[in-house]
């Protein structure tokens, strides 16, 4: 269908066309003059994502473009929830109005609560629009009582911060229960470790495990050092006690038995010269023979004792050696015993450690949701509160009338077109050939009718002829 049809086709049913029109105004008019006037009262509130922590730190960091957008629409959720306007039903006390108890009785039989009625039906007047470029949320409620509306709007948005709210301190008291009963149990674990740590200390004897490991380890070098001196004289004496008689050096060092040598080789000397000039029986030869005797009787004794101090000096030093090797032996038992009884200690320190640990982050977890629990801010702010509206948010007569002269406009050619549709007739020489799909022959003018038979103006002959 071109341009030329399709202003034809309106021409021909300008009257479905202007009725539609007519009636689509006059029921718009009506419904404009009758329906009651509403007011909208706006309030703003404005949320901060990085919302301060006085108890664990710095505020978080800057959210993402999504985070941000994703938590607002969580709070437009939230403002625009049951739960909310339940607040908002308490706070004003709707449910003990006698006129929306009336009207809950009379549309829901009384059915259900009064409570969750009136919290659907102010959820109906509400409208929540968060900013596109900021973090202001705007909570308008429209109502046929400016007053009211402002009212309504003010009440939604504390109910709103106060479920914010309560958002964070439910929880955290909650958690904070939990960890003031956990925090009696990890006390008793703590005092129980401590308890068998000064138990096995009293037990074992133990004051200052370091301190005394430190002791033992000096003595027990010590005796290392002791041992080491007693084995080289032990090895000293045994060498000694090899040689015997004359050869051992303590018989040739000993100054007593050089002494007795020295006078037996100056006696042998003058028994050498009287036997040269005297008799053995002679009386100086006998003196001198005995004085030898009693020389080589005492060399003997000397050297004996010499020999006989060498062996108990080697006795004695085998005997210390041994002696040093036991204390070496029990000083390193008594090092390892000192070392379990510290490793022992140890475990049962660490179990304090831990116990300790653990009950010094509950009681910093609980003063943190404690303190959370009891906090009276939140990350809300209301920026700007609802005033009582002085004009109606209803359109003007005059934005009705022509709204709804577009509007009848469109639904009076759609009305003309489906009645062509349902009575389809020719307007034009395309109508005809698209209908029949035949060329068309001739034109004829419109005529104006006559009493005459037949086409008057014109002869036989001009008349078409249809072959």
């Amino acid at each position: 269908m071109n341009i030329i049809s399709f202003f034809r086709v309106v021409w021909a049913r300008k009257t479905v066309l202007l009725i539609t029109i007519a009636l689509t105004v006059l029921i718009a008019v009506a419904a404009r003059l009758i329906l009651p006037l509403r007011y909208e009262a706006t309030a703003s509130v404005i949320v901060d994502f990085k919302q301060p922590d006085t108890i664990s730190g710095p505020a978080a960091s800057t959210p993402s473009s999504d985070q941000m957008t994703s938590y607002i629409a969580t709070q437009v959720d939230v403002l625009s929830s049951h739960n909310v306007a339940l607040k908002v039903v308490d706070d004003l006390k709707l449910a003990q109005d006698p006129a929306l108890h009336k009207k809950f009785v009379d549309e829901a039989d009384g059915k259900g609560d009064i409570r969750d009625w009136i919290a659907e039906l102010l959820l109906r007047g509400l409208s929540v629009t968060p900013s596109r470029q900021s973090n202001l949320i705007d909570v308008a409620y429209k109502s046929t009582d400016p007053e009211s509306a402002m009212v309504i709007a003010n009440a939604f948005v504390k109910a709103y911060i106060q479920t914010n709210l309560d958002l964070q301190t439910i929880p955290a008291m909650q958690a904070n229960k939990w960890y003031q009963s956990q925090l009696n149990e990890l006390r008793s674990q703590l005092i129980a470790a401590q308890k068998r740590l000064s138990d096995y200390q009293q037990s074992k004897g133990i004051v200052v495990v370091d301190e005394r490991l430190d002791v033992e380890s000096a003595r027990l070098n010590d005796i290392g050092s002791q041992l080491a001196a007693a084995q080289d004289q032990t090895y000293d004496s045994t060498s000694r006690n090899r040689h015997s008689g004359d050869q051992l050096a303590d018989v040739m060092n000993n100054p007593v038995i050089q002494s007795l040598k020295t006078d037996l080789a100056r006696n042998q000397a003058k028994l050498d010269q009287l036997s040269k000039s005297v008799g053995v029986n002679h009386p100086d030869y006998q003196r001198a023979r005995a004085e030898i005797n009693t020389l080589r009787e005492q060399i003997a004794r000397e050297t004996r004792n010499a020999q006989e101090s060498v062996n108990t000096s080697m006795r004695v030093a085998q005997q210390r050696e041994a002696a040093l090797r036991e204390s070496l032996a029990a000083q390193k038992q008594k090092l390892l015993a000192l070392k379990q009884n510290r490793d022992a200690g140890a475990v049962l320190v660490q179990d304090i450690a831990n116990a300790q640990k653990a009950y010094d982050l509950a009681l910093q977890r609980a003063t943190e949701t404690r303190m959370t629990s009891q906090a009276s801010q939140t990350n809300i702010s209301l920026l700007n509160p609802a005033k009582i509206p002085t004009e109606p948010s209803s359109r003007s007569l005059a934005f009705v009338i022509v709204f709804a002269l577009f509007l009848g406009t469109f639904l009076g050619l759609a009305l003309t077109f489906i009645a062509e549709f349902l009575d389809r007739r020719i307007r034009s020489e395309t109508d005809l050939t698209d209908v029949l799909g035949l060329p068309v022959l001739v034109t004829l003018n419109a005529i104006a009718p006559s009493k005459h038979k037949g086409l008057p103006g014109l002869s036989n002959r001009q008349r078409p002829q249809l072959n």
